[in-house]
């Protein structure tokens, strides 16, 4: 009887959608007497056999992808059940989720996360993070080292990740692992090996990101301190190790660095979005992770990054806008806990990176203009939301100028053009002098004019700016002062400083891809 009804329900799961398996499932198990285990062991038995096939095949028709989903529901399901155990779990990670994970990443990205939400939504249910612990995580961040050449032989030994806190697994472990769990001899020869360097940064990010939402909704669903305590020291403990591991990445070669950027960072920064420091124990000692002892290390790889050659310079770049994008505006910049004892740091007192953004304004490629103009802008708070010369509804309220008697019709259009930029704005400001913000608008404005073609935008923007700059920036409160901090302590260094980044307006003039726009700044 059990044997018909497991037989029937194996070639049944192409044409059942997974939204009906759950219902199904609980009516066989009610009405049968087929236990839950037996019935995952079954299934799970099966699903090798049509991962090999999809494999085989180089692809996933329709109804193997549905046979998948739904064998995929069906198991998350029976592994809720009261009589499964984490040994069942740990089966089918090894046997179901790691081979899909890996066919997903080749035939069907979608497949790939709709199996890794079942998945972890099983482990949260369940609280068998510990599961993750002692075999998904090291897997994959044995794959990681070993794709991208950190380690040769499966010894993570110098790599700066931590043994004590399970994350490490040799290859006797997988091998031991593989044998227990008896799997077919393609199996094995897939596992033996290891996951991609793209799919292994992706399984730690969505892993990570999973820890995370639990661990944030622990206390608002009333989960027991005991699941709060394990989940927490999962997330410390796998946060740790993927800023380990991502400090080695941005070091080594432009797919590690890609996938570091793409993958890692975003779910690291995230995490400490939600809380600015972890602790972990190492070897029974504590430890801190926090924000700004990262960050001053992801810095320093953003420093030799830059001394490198430009696709270097163009990921440490993205490296920085990431972060930005993250903790910006606002006092977010420093750790908002300094309770931690991490030291605090303070990106914007980097006078390296101000040399680099300076660097990069007067680069030859327009993409690592664009990126240092947005670093530059993020610094200073300048979105456009809140620049002043952005908001043109709120200049014209302010009144009208009077236009100059005896211009010519080119310089009435360059005066019209200035006042729809908001030009006029700034220019009120004059009159009382101008700030460092506002000459900082005024900087930025003649700087993205530059970078168009219409000689009449460089006209309107430069007639009406590049004087009341040169004005103020001799004053006190010039705009460089509001970035050099300590940075510069004589006023000869302040006043080199300013002109060295006014000088930028007139390299970037003179290279100007219209001989007029040339014209308009030696007229």
């Amino acid at each position: 009887m059990a044997a018909a009804v497991i037989s029937s329900l194996s070639k049944s799961f192409g044409q059942i959608p997974p939204s009906a398996i759950p219902p199904m499932l609980d009516c066989i198990l009610t009405s049968t007497a087929v236990s839950s285990s037996s019935l995952f062991s079954s299934i799970l038995d099966d699903l090798p056999d049509l991962i090999e096939s999809g494999n085989r095949d180089g692809k996933l028709d329709s109804d193997r992808r549905n046979s998948i989903a739904s064998m995929i529901g069906a198991l998350c399901h029976l592994l809720t059940k009261a009589n499964i155990g984490r040994e069942e779990l740990q089966s089918f990670l090894w046997k179901g989720f790691i081979p899909l994970m890996k066919m997903g990443h080749d035939f069907d990205q979608e497949l790939l996360n709709q199996i890794a939400d079942s998945f972890f939504d099983v482990v949260q249910s369940i609280h068998a993070w510990e599961v993750l612990e002692e075999n998904l995580v090291p897997f994959s961040l044995r794959s990681i080292c070993l794709s991208a050449g950190i380690i040769q032989n499966g010894d993570l030994q110098g790599t700066g990740l931590d043994r004590s806190s399970l994350f490490y697994v040799s290859s006797d472990l997988i091998e031991k692992l593989i044998e227990n769990l008896h799997v077919g001899k393609d199996c094995k020869l897939f596992i033996s090996g290891y996951f991609p360097l793209p799919l292994s940064c992706h399984v730690l990010s969505i892993t990570l990101d999973a820890a995370l939402r639990n661990f944030q909704a622990a206390p608002l669903t009333g989960s027991v301190s005991e699941n709060l305590s394990s989940v927490k020291s999962f997330t410390a403990n796998l946060l740790w190790n993927l800023c380990n591991v991502t400090e080695r990445l941005l070091l080594q070669g432009s797919e590690s660095r890609s996938c570091t950027i793409g993958f890692l960072l975003p779910v690291i920064f995230k995490a400490f979005v939600s809380q600015s420091s972890f602790e972990i124990s190492v070897h029974r000692e504590i430890h801190i992770m926090s924000r700004n002892l990262f960050f001053m290390r992801v810095w320093k790889c953003c420093r030799k990054l830059f001394s490198l050659g430009s696709l270097e310079r163009r990921d440490a770049y993205r490296i920085l806008s990431l972060y930005l994008s993250y903790f910006s505006c606002g006092g977010t910049f420093q750790n908002a806990n300094m309770s931690d004892g991490a030291e605090e740091f303070d990106i914007r007192s980097e006078k390296d990176l101000w040399n680099e953004i300076k660097r990069g304004l007067v680069d030859e490629e327009g993409l690592v203009r664009k990126q240092s103009l947005h670093i530059l802008k993020t610094l200073l708070c300048m979105d456009s939301g809140n620049q002043h010369h952005s908001d043109i509804s709120e200049k014209k309220a302010q009144g009208k100028h009077s236009v100059p008697h005896g211009v010519t019709k080119r310089e009435l259009w360059a005066y019209k053009e200035a006042k729809s930029l908001g030009v006029g704005k700034i220019c009120n400001a004059v009159d009382s002098g101008m700030n460092s913000q506002q000459q900082w608008e005024a900087f930025v404005l003649l700087f993205e004019m530059l970078e168009e073609y219409g000689t009449h935008l460089v006209e309107a923007a430069w007639n009406h700016q590049i004087t009341s700059l040169l004005q103020f920036s001799v004053s006190h409160d010039n705009f460089v002062s509001a970035i050099s901090g300590s940075m510069h302590q004589t006023q000869s260094e302040t006043w080199a400083e300013v002109f060295s980044w006014l000088s930028i307006l007139w390299k970037r003039g003179f290279c100007h891809d219209n001989p007029q726009g040339i014209d308009v700044l030696l007229a």
